[in-house]
């Protein structure tokens, strides 16, 4: 093989096989509402001023993240007897509105709906954003129900944790509370998946761990893990986020359309957390620059074997 041909095949080759190889990157963008929760709510139960929270994070496909969160404030007591819930869940709906403004519109990735007469929140994802998790913090004692409308939550791939925590966490003030409470008082923790029999633990002055021992012994499919789900955050718009306490029920395969959680307890509170699948990133194909030196060295290889092999050859 003459020179000229060797040197030829050197640079076209590594050119031929990176286009075979390489992938160009493809740009997913999400469908709008394709992430979606809906949460049930109800009438708070606890005849004291007590937190209603919710975060939802979302982020631009390929991009940043962002979070917004709603925060309400209940008191059983000061509630009409009378009241169908919807007034709760409207004060809810205009919370995470009103915690959306501090955000530029164009990174607002999702929308909230309320229906008219309904005690029903649905969060979901704008197109081109997709949500990565939502966490729920109840210490009203509300009945919650939560669906992702018509899915099932193991095969959309949404994972649930349930962390029980002490009311008083968060309801303690040093000086203006003679005593801070370290364990539940007394009441129930009632969970039900979809239509089977409801799981129903005693409270009574069990720590918040003893309660997520025995719900994860009772709960199919669930685990007890002392890693979050969801991670811990703080920053000057997301108020009221507890640290993690140590432990939480993780439900990671859930083969069910809803989950509702009801809690008697005063002393209780729960934060219900959803993580959502994040996999509508823009696919990355490997670089063919990356690609291209192992392929020249491979062709010169290749190249040098047939020249000396050539100008070896028996006359």
């Amino acid at each position: 093989m003459k020179l000229s041909n060797l040197l030829h095949l050197a640079v076209t080759a590594p050119i031929l096989l990176s286009g075979m190889l390489y992938q160009p990157a493809l740009a997913v963008t999400s469908a709008a509402g394709q992430d979606q929760l809906r949460i049930h709510t109800s009438i708070p139960k606890k005849a004291s001023d007590s937190l209603f929270s919710y975060t939802t994070e979302w982020r631009v496909d390929s991009g940043d993240l962002y979070r917004a969160t709603g925060i309400g404030f209940f008191n059983a007591a000061k509630i009409d007897a009378s009241s169908d819930g919807t007034l709760i869940t409207k004060k809810l709906f205009n919370a995470l509105k009103d915690g959306l403004m501090h955000l530029e519109p164009i990174w607002r990735g999702i929308t909230i709906n309320n229906p008219e007469n309904q005690t029903l929140l649905s969060v979901a994802n704008k197109a081109g954003y997709s949500i990565t998790s939502v966490t729920v913090r109840d210490y009203t004692n509300q009945s919650l129900k939560y669906d992702l409308a018509d899915k099932n939550f193991s095969a959309a791939g949404v994972q649930i944790a349930l962390d029980l925590v002490l009311a008083a966490d968060v309801e303690y003030i040093e000086g203006f509370t003679t005593k801070k409470s370290s364990t539940a008082s007394e009441g129930e923790i009632v969970i039900t998946v979809d239509d089977q029999q409801p799981i129903t633990i005693k409270t009574d002055g069990k720590t918040t761990r003893a309660l997520e021992e025995e719900i994860a012994k009772q709960l199919a499919s669930s685990q007890l893990s002392q890693s979050a789900l969801v991670s811990s955050f703080v920053s000057f718009y997301d108020k009221n986020n507890k640290p993690f306490d140590g432990s939480e029920i993780q439900l990671t395969h859930l083969a069910a359309h809803s989950i509702a959680i009801d809690i008697t307890d005063p002393n209780l509170g729960i934060l219900t957390k959803f993580k959502f699948k994040d996999e509508n990133s823009t696919v990355k194909a490997n670089d063919p620059l990356v690609l291209f030196p192992l392929l020249l060295l491979t062709t010169l290889l290749i190249g040098c074997y047939i020249w000396f092999r050539r100008t070896n050859k028996p006359e």
